[in-house]
């Protein structure tokens, strides 16, 4: 007969339901590992476009914050470079801020309990 102890709120476990229980969460976190990966290579390949001042500035990034391509229109570089700068600035916050929605919403398809700061795991302490 298996070994019984006490546990987890005073239930009864054999070795033979931990023995289930630990394989159950060894499948959970393989898949979970699988979904993270698919998640990071569709990232990888996630084009953000954003384009400010009527597409005088666009920035193209992945969903890994990572900038592709920045096109300026070439009239705009006749222009004052302070504004230049705060078109790039725009549209650089812009694309990062849509790839982190993105991603954030990617990641709550995955495992809704997490969130954008964690794990969404509750506090034991």
């Amino acid at each position: 007969m298996a070994k019984k102890f006490r546990g987890l709120g005073g239930r009864n476990f054999s070795s033979k339901n931990i023995n289930k229980l630990l394989k159950e969460a060894q499948k959970m976190q393989e898949e979970f590992k699988q979904k993270m990966e698919e998640l990071e290579e569709k990232l990888e390949n996630l084009e953000i476009e954003k384009s400010v001042g009527g597409g005088a500035v666009v920035i193209k990034m992945n969903g890994h914050y990572k900038v592709k391509e920045i096109k300026i229109d070439p009239d705009l570089l006749k222009e004052d470079p302070e504004m230049i700068n705060d078109l790039l600035i725009a549209a650089f916050n812009d694309a990062v801020e849509e790839a982190k929605r993105i991603h954030d919403e990617e990641v709550k398809k995955i495992n809704p309990s997490i969130d954008g700061e964690g794990l969404g795991l509750p506090d034991i302490i």
